[in-house]
């Protein structure tokens, strides 16, 4: 069975289970004397359409440009930290609890609390005065509910079931109904900016942002059962509770206060459907809209399998000796559940947690971090089988796109579209920062490359699939941030390099100071490669845009590529500076390598000048941060390293360690990535190295084993998918390819 289990109740977040269907959230903590459920759902963020103005200036970029030029980098960067930022991003918010007593519930023995990843379920069972309790959670996607079903062989128990909201609330109660309304802050700032007032809301009927209601409807088989203002009191031994939630969103671009829907309304009447429909019939289309995902691919490894263990104690045994293979193979299926737990058609795209918060400020406000780590999001949804996974994120570049072509031609006087470092659920496409309380932020925040890097996933889903249909509805999105690239091009010497820029949130040291800002940085001459190219082969595919395929043939043939330095390193910068942290997180200068493909076999200068860089940074660094270094190696036909790398990414983190902001990756109890604190993009990145190390994409179709470990060697895999439309599937023994099948 694949599944994540665990011997006692969960005691904080880090260790508590999640269930998903893109849309609703819920982390399941499996309290014998008190269950906790947070709960969340997708489109519950701070702010509203237009709360935060643009403030940059098109006057602030070219001032800094020529300063810039002209060596003065540090004049440079304060004239962009005062001139060319925007506010904060929104906040991605918890929705509430559901908290559900048992007043007489005694000691529990033979506790059991797990995660069935194969029917997205999480399950507690436990024995009690001689009786066995049980439960079962999940969350339907085509019923848009969670259920929760609790039994007992014993006689009838007493629950007490309350909703708790962290923003301001109003009672709902209706119908046999337990409901909440609630309003969502319009302004949330960054938990690392500190302010007096970091949290606003407007009055509660005169809100601006979001309304949202959340409602439980409990279905008692047997026993008693009263709905009060705020609680439902149940004696019974076989009860369900079934969980709505739901905003008044209804577009990124519509203000909440003009929305026509009624949260409650939609609350209503999605539980009464799934209480029409029955608990085992509500079961079994959840799986039969599950199952079909998840099981289209599968993965075995030979070797150390030590499923019998407990989930945390099995992470702590595997640092001892790396063996565990079966760990790793249920890492590359958790991956895939997360994915289809928090991202699916019609959903908002998975975020820096997915869809799962508990905190009113959470790390970094759970937004999307768009200089890789929403991007890595992503990375499994085609080579594991799950395109329609991979809507979210397409439905989201498009709208990111509208802003970002007002953002580009003022703020750049360019055609096209473009985006920074952060956006979020109104797809903010300035860059932000402001106000805030050090020019530093430069580093992190000056950056337009991100829409390129996004709209790469339009063209790989073209590549995967070869969906003309769907390359002809997204071509001027994948063009417009292929025409924001090219005007941005600049001459110098005779050759095009990239603009002023960063290499995301990392730093070099010139005359003594510490600097960030550079021409012809290469993660930018990467993605300006990468989004060229694709243009230039969809505009042929298509047979449309001819004069401008020319444009860009042309200025890929003038750009000024990587530059290798006096190590036989890839540069990261326009030269080579002084490193103060060369051990740095982000593997921006090995785009080209990961995911991109201008740094290949068949560029042995750049492909010898990244293995020497992946060298010098190290096979250590944050969660995401070794995910990605995972698929570089794997890129580099390097398993071994890369083996080193996944190890690393397993290392057991303490759940106490879930609001540090330090410290090297890993994997909390319930197996989530901790940066640290947690992030989802690792668990993503994990699974869609996994899946790099055992098949590729090469120049002439699918390359089996590129760069199997040592570790593993024999095992088979079931559906990974290559460019073309196509499905492999194969064993191996000994390190060979042993079969086949279509």
């Amino acid at each position: 069975m694949k599944e994540l289990w665990y011997t006692r109740e969960a005691a904080c977040f880090e260790e508590a289970l999640p269930i998903g269907n893109g849309n609703l959230g819920a982390m399941v903590y499996g309290g014998v004397k008190r269950e906790k459920i947070s709960l969340n759902e997708d489109t519950l963020w701070s702010g509203f359409p237009g709360a935060k103005g643009p403030l940059g200036t098109h006057e602030g970029v070219a001032e800094g440009e020529q300063l810039l030029r002209a060596g003065n980098v540090k004049q440079a960067e304060k004239v962009v930290w005062e001139k060319c930022f925007s506010e904060w991003s929104a906040a991605y918010q918890p929705a509430g609890t559901l908290w559900i007593s048992f007043p007489d519930a005694g000691e529990a023995e033979d506790y059991r609390r797990s995660l069935d990843l194969e029917h997205a379920a999480a399950h507690t069972a436990y024995r009690s005065g001689g009786f066995t309790f049980r439960r079962e959670a999940f969350v339907s996607f085509p019923d848009k509910v969670i259920a929760l079903r609790f039994t007992t062989d014993g006689p009838q128990a007493k629950a007490v079931v309350a909703l708790e909201s962290p923003h301001p609330s109003r009672p709902a109660t209706e119908d046999g109904v337990l409901a909440l309304r609630s309003i969502a802050p319009v302004y949330s700032a960054p938990s690392y900016f500190a302010c007096g007032d970091p949290i606003r809301y407007d009055p509660f009927d005169e809100n601006r942002a979001l309304s949202y209601a959340a409602a439980v409807l409990p279905v008692v088989a047997s026993g008693t059962c009263r709905v009060e203002e705020e609680r439902i009191e149940i004696e019974s031994n076989d009860f369900i509770l079934l969980v709505s939630l739901a905003t008044n969103f209804e577009g990124f671009d519509r203000p909440p206060r003009e929305s026509r829907i009624q949260p409650l309304a939609v609350c209503l009447e999605r539980l009464r459907a799934a209480a029409a429909l029955g608990y085992d019939a509500l079961r079994q289309r959840h799986e039969e809209d599950y199952r079909p995902l998840f099981d289209r691919v599968s993965l075995e490894l030979g070797g150390e399998n030590r499923s019998s263990l407990p989930t945390d104690e099995r992470l702590r045994e595997n640092e001892k000796d790396h063996a565990d293979n079966g760990l790793a193979a249920l890492l590359f299926d958790y991956g895939r559940y997360l994915m289809i737990a928090s991202s699916r058609p019609g959903t908002q795209p998975s975020n820096l947690q997915g869809i799962w918060n508990e905190e009113l400020r959470a790390p970094w406000s759970s937004n999307y971090t768009i200089n890789i780590n929403t991007e890595m999001n992503y990375w499994p949804a085609e080579p594991c089988a799950l395109p329609e996974c991979h809507e979210p994120l397409f439905d989201f570049i498009e709208g990111l796109a509208q802003n970002g072509e007002k953002t580009a031609s003022r703020l750049y006087h360019c055609r096209g579209w473009c985006s920074h470092h952060n956006s979020d659920l109104w797809r903010l496409s300035e860059p932000v920062g402001g106000p805030n309380p050090s020019p530093e932020s430069v580093g992190w925040a000056y950056w337009s490359s991100s829409a390129g890097w996004l709209a790469r996933d339009l063209w790989q889903h073209y590549e995967y699939t070869g969906d003309l249909e769907f390359l002809r509805a997204h071509w001027g999105t994948l063009r417009g941030a292929g025409l924001f690239l090219l005007d941005r091009l600049q001459d110098s010497d005779g050759g095009l390099i990239t603009p002023m820029s960063t290499s995301p949130e990392n730093r070099y040291r010139l005359n003594g100071e510490l600097c960030c800002l550079s021409e012809n940085c290469a993660v930018d001459v990467a993605i300006t490669m990468d989004v060229l190219s694709a243009c230039v082969q969809a505009a042929r595919v298509l047979g449309t845009d001819r004069a401008l395929a020319g444009q860009m043939e042309t200025a890929l043939e003038t750009l000024k590529g990587y530059t290798v330095g006096s190590k036989g390193q890839l540069l990261e910068w326009s030269r080579e500076f002084e490193e103060p942290e060369p051990h740095h997180r982000h593997l921006s200068p090995l785009y080209g390598v990961y995911p991109g493909r201008s740094v290949t076999e068949q560029t042995p200068e750049w492909f010898a000048g990244a293995e020497t860089l992946m060298r010098l940074r190290g096979n250590d660094a944050t969660g995401w941060g070794i995910a990605w270094k995972i698929n570089v190696w794997a890129r580099l036909k390097n398993g071994e390293e890369a083996k080193e790398c996944l190890d690393n990414a397993m290392r057991f983190v303490p759940a106490e360690a879930g609001c540090s902001y330090g410290g090297s990756g890993g994997l909390y109890p319930n197996l989530f990535d901790a940066h640290p604190p947690f992030q989802i993009d690792g668990n993503f990145g994990i699974t869609a190295g996994i899946a790099e190390l055992l098949v590729q994409n090469g120049p002439d179709g699918p390359v089996l084993l590129p760069a199997l470990p040592q570790a593993w060697r024999s095992g088979k895999v079931r559906g990974l998918r290559v460019k073309g439309g196509k499905s492999v599937s194969f064993s191996w023994k000994d390190g060979r390819v042993e079969r086949t099948d279509a």
